[in-house]
């Protein structure tokens, strides 16, 4: 996990879901997508919509909806999805929208506290950003930590 000392002067990529603004890393993000046609595969996990043909290599795509327990808005052409770099693949993360690349200054970033409910660990740090508040997402939590999904 990435420290808090290495917020400062780092480039993070924000996208929203439901309205709601989450973040990652800009060196986490391989590239960015317009969502082309996903083939669905049965019997997978759950939050898992299918896969894609990028360039010669089949890239599963993750409903980040799905994956953090929210309703599924309808599709839009501002969808797009986000090629993550995971343990040994490269991942795609469907989102609602990409709002902007940017770099939080380091007292506009607080980490979280310990009595939250949402999923342990998977928001790092809250960043406040033009009156809004941003949740730095724990890559790593976000693709492999799924003990909840039954």
């Amino acid at each position: 996990m990435k420290g808090f000392d290495q917020v400062d002067g780092n480039q993070f990529v924000v996208f929203s879901l439901n309205e709601q603004l989450y973040a990652f890393f800009i060196e986490e993000v391989v590239e960015i997508l317009r969502v082309p046609s996903i083939t669905s595969i049965p019997g997978i996990n759950p939050y898992i919509e299918g896969v894609i043909n990028l360039r010669g290599n089949i890239i599963p795509i993750v409903n980040l909806h799905k994956r953090f327990q929210l309703p599924t808005p309808e599709k839009n052409k501002k969808n797009r999805i986000v090629i993550v770099q995971g343990k040994n693949e490269n991942i795609g993360l469907l989102v609602d929208k990409i709002n902007m690349v940017t770099k939080f200054d380091e007292e506009h970033v607080e980490p979280v506290s310990n009595n939250q409910t949402i999923e342990e660990d998977i928001v790092i740090y809250y960043a406040k950003h033009k009156e809004q508040v941003i949740g730095v997402l724990n890559l790593e939590k976000v693709l492999y930590d799924n003990h909840h999904v039954s």
